[in-house]
């Protein structure tokens, strides 16, 4: 994270993060860091990742998620296996499992050179000959993808993410999509899996099961909400914002922890209620119309009305009605 203190106050700026105190030891040096560097310097503003600031998103620590997806791939020794990641992040995941699986994992090439950045070299392979798990660029990973991949080789697809959701409508039956990057949840009741173990990480709540080749899994690199609140309350800033903008369930974290700042009401939510389609719940992008107890916005129309900027408005707005009305005299006259 990143501390910026001098004359304008002090700024804290996190970065994505994420706030995991299971372990005892590891969670008692994060709070002694993080107190030390802020006790003599109260935090005026802190800049949040705000990625799940929401009370619907809940998941494991990464220790137990990656430790479920370890036990779907045990549980197909027979197929191979595509994980689908970003360019840049679930590196420790993937170390996971080529440790409790003691195998390599292919990634593309441009992965791979990021990797070897990373100090990574014995862990990851370009030649498909040497592993059954993938790892592949997430826009690439869809049910189309599996489907194609089944035809060549029993294949299963997993998606590490703290979004347990479908995107686009899937041309098929329409109760699946696309890709896993939307709010959707899917009725597994009638899908009864081969394996007694998979029954067993369904029932986790933390992994949800797509046909019988995909699986979501809550990891997630971010904060969930309980730990977003946990850390708020941590540093006790007096004001903050979140740095994530384009959110599928955006909300400015004061809407939620803005008490904790001081902030006396907070900020109107104009738009929360998860909507329902062919009996799915979709919950859609959340707005906030002010961020913080005074509406500054109001209160600066208010100033410039008082100085005479909306008496100067109000005749320009005048004037322009007027010439609108002459023009459509004119064209009334010559029709």
């Amino acid at each position: 994270m990143f501390m910026f203190r001098g004359d304008f106050g002090c700024f804290l700026y996190t970065g994505d993060f994420r706030w995991e105190c299971d372990d005892a030891a590891s969670g008692n040096e994060a709070r002694t860091t993080l107190l030390a560097a802020i006790n003599d310097f109260p935090v005026d503003i802190l800049y949040l990742d705000n990625t799940y600031c929401n009370p619907i998103y809940t998941f494991p620590s990464r220790q137990v998620a990656a430790s479920l997806i370890a036990d779907i791939i045990l549980s197909h020794p027979s197929h191979d296996i595509v994980i689908g990641i970003d360019s840049l992040g679930k590196e420790e995941l993937l170390l996971h499992i080529s440790r409790i699986l003691n195998i390599k994992i292919w990634v593309w090439p441009e992965r791979i050179r990021t990797m070897h950045l990373l100090g990574f070299h014995d862990v990851f392979t370009t030649d498909t000959s040497l592993t059954r798990v993938r790892a592949v660029p997430r826009y690439s990973f869809s049910i189309q993808t599996l489907e194609g991949l089944n035809l060549m080789c029993p294949t299963i697809g997993i998606m590490p993410s703290g979004l347990p959701w479908l995107k686009r409508p899937f041309k098929g039956d329409g109760d699946l999509s696309g890709s896993l990057l939307t709010s959707t949840t899917c009725d597994n009741s009638s899908r009864k899996p081969a394996a007694q173990q998979q029954r067993g990480l369904l029932l986790q709540g933390a992994v949800h099961m797509f046909r019988d080749n995909m699986f979501s899994v809550n990891y997630s690199d971010h904060s969930c909400y309980e730990e977003i609140g946990e850390f708020i309350k941590l540093v006790k800033p007096k004001s903050m914002k979140g740095i994530v903008v384009s959110s599928s369930c955006y909300v400015e974290p004061l809407y939620y922890f803005g008490r904790v700042c001081g902030v006396s009401q907070p900020p109107e939510l104009l738009r929360v209620r998860p909507e329902t389609t062919r009996g799915r719940e979709e919950f859609r992008s959340v707005r906030i119309r002010s961020y913080s107890a005074k509406n500054e916005t109001t209160v600066s129309k208010k100033e410039r009305w008082r100085k005479g900027d909306g008496h100067s408005s109000l005749k320009r707005n005048k004037k322009r009605r007027a010439r609108i009305q002459v023009k459509c005299a004119k064209i009334a006259e010559v029709d």
